[in-house]
């Protein structure tokens, strides 16, 4: 039993090896890497070899290289084994400069009897096998030495190796070379082969985990990001908006919205009903929000309170008009749901009530470290508020610099001062009409504005004097640009 534990886990260890995932590899490096892991080694071993044996023989010119080659093979090991980090200096040296060099040399000093020229055969093949270089440089790099193969085994066998070692030498090299090198060369490929497999079969199930673990992080942030608005979640993600205890100073569009009546309402219907209709409305309203570039900041019973300007903004004039757009197609949309609801036999559906107004307010996150509420507080908060409760039923209700931002493209009746709790001074507001191009198209106004002129006639305001006293004026105003006046 003990023995079968230790077995285990050297076979664990050893597949640890071979499956550890330097950071940034792509598969190609990888599959590079652990060739390294196998190969490098093997050869930093055989060069050794060579060291102590030319030593041996005497021969400086050889025993010198091959120590040269075992620095080069040495440093490859102490990169790619022992500090695991992928290397394609490492790779282009020992592989693809010093393997062919040593064959091209060995071959010129001993001759093609040893069959040192094996080692270019073998470059041959580490060229193929290993997955770095594209497909046709990997046949170039072959081709090269093939041909420095024949080069060398030319030269050798015309003019003879420049040191002949004599008959028993070349035969026990040649044994070495031609049967226990391509056999070394062979085991090598076996073992990449299942050392990749062995790596690509835990970095799938590595990419497993790591795609599980991606899902369920998505999961809980899609389910997290219903909490909170969809501009303030992307700012986050982006990296925009920090997660602590600040705020700060902007000018924004404040919109405060409830329904009429709601408590009374809400007494003369079941729970559930009263739960799937004002669910049914929240909803409408956020997707109508949503589409407009709203930053909702939160539900309040029936009431509803968003604003625009943080943390993304178009400008302060088009902001607010973002917003004046937004509440009067909110009131559409809820003229549409009326008529639906009335026909489901809803006795008293609910009507909506709008303010808006524009202003300096402080944005930010309130609270403690451990829980806090991206919000807006201030004064010009508090009069949107102020606003919405003034508003009549169905209308929507704008502050005097709301309307001076939007009054090219929105048409507002002065409503009048109105007193305003926790305000010293009157306030001077505004009732929406509509859209100056949607109320021309039902033929509810005639309106006209560019640089020279801004013409607006309110047919609905037309009494029979009033449309008298107009007609009057254009004509005056006719006869004078008739006249070259003005």
């Amino acid at each position: 039993m003990e023995k079968a534990l230790a077995l285990a886990d050297i076979s664990q260890k050893v597949r640890d090896y071979f499956s550890v995932r330097p950071d940034g590899l792509s598969d190609q490096e990888m599959r590079m890497h652990v060739m390294g892991r196998v190969g490098y080694p093997s050869a930093f071993l055989v060069h050794l070899g060579f060291v102590f044996i030319f030593y041996a023989l005497g021969h400086m010119p050889m025993f010198l290289f091959n120590l040269a080659s075992v620095v080069i093979w040495g440093w490859a090991v102490w990169i790619v084994c022992v500090q695991n980090r992928f290397s394609v200096v490492a790779y282009i040296l020992a592989v693809l400069i010093e393997i062919p060099l040593h064959g091209v040399v060995a071959t010129l000093y001993f001759g093609v009897e040893p069959a040192f020229f094996f080692y270019i055969v073998n470059s041959v093949l580490m060229a193929v096998i290993m997955p770095f270089a594209p497909r046709p440089a990997r046949a170039a790099i072959a081709a090269l030495f093939v041909v420095a193969l024949a080069l060398s085994g030319a030269w050798t066998l015309q003019n003879g190796p420049l040191t002949p070692m004599g008959p028993r030498f070349d035969t026990l090299f040649f044994a070495f070379n031609s049967v226990c090198l391509p056999f070394l060369m062979a085991t090598m490929i076996g073992l990449f082969e299942w050392a990749a497999t062995t790596a690509e079969k835990g970095l799938m199930e590595s990419r497993f985990r790591v795609e599980m673990a991606n899902q369920s992080l998505e999961n809980v942030s899609r389910q997290l990001a219903k909490y909170i608005s969809p501009q303030l979640y992307q700012a986050i993600l982006r990296g925009d908006q920090e997660v602590r205890v600040e705020s700060k100073r902007k000018k924004l569009t404040v919109f405060f919205s409830d329904i009429v009546g709601f408590t009374e309402t809400t007494d003369q219907m079941q729970s559930e009903e009263l739960t799937d209709l004002l669910n049914e409305y929240l909803t409408e309203m956020s997707r109508i929000a949503q589409e407009h570039g709203a930053n909702l900041d939160k539900f309040i019973g029936d009431a509803i309170v968003l604003y625009f300007g943080d943390p993304d903004t178009l400008g302060v004039k088009q902001d607010a008009l973002q917003a004046v757009r937004m509440a009067i197609a909110m009131q559409r949309r809820m003229y549409e749901l009326r008529q639906r609801w009335l026909d489901q036999g809803l006795e008293r559906p609910f009507e909506m009530r709008i303010g808006i107004n524009t202003g300096y307010c402080t944005v930010g996150n309130f609270g403690s470290e451990d829980r806090m509420d991206y919000t807006i507080i201030g004064g010009e908060v508090n009069l949107a508020a102020r606003l919405e409760s003034a508003a009549e039923t169905g209308g929507i209700l704008l502050a005097h610099e709301t309307w001076s931002l939007v009054r090219d493209t929105v048409l507002a009746e002065p409503v009048g001062e109105i007193s305003v709790k926790g305000f010293a001074k009157p306030v001077r507001t505004y009732r929406v009409a509509g859209l100056y191009d949607g109320l021309a198209e039902k033929g509810q106004i005639i309106h006209h504005s560019d640089d020279a002129i801004s013409l607006t006639i309110n047919r609905a305001l037309l009494k029979d004097g009033k449309r008298q006293e107009i007609v009057a004026l254009l004509r005056s105003a006719l006869k004078d640009l008739s006249a070259g006046k003005g």
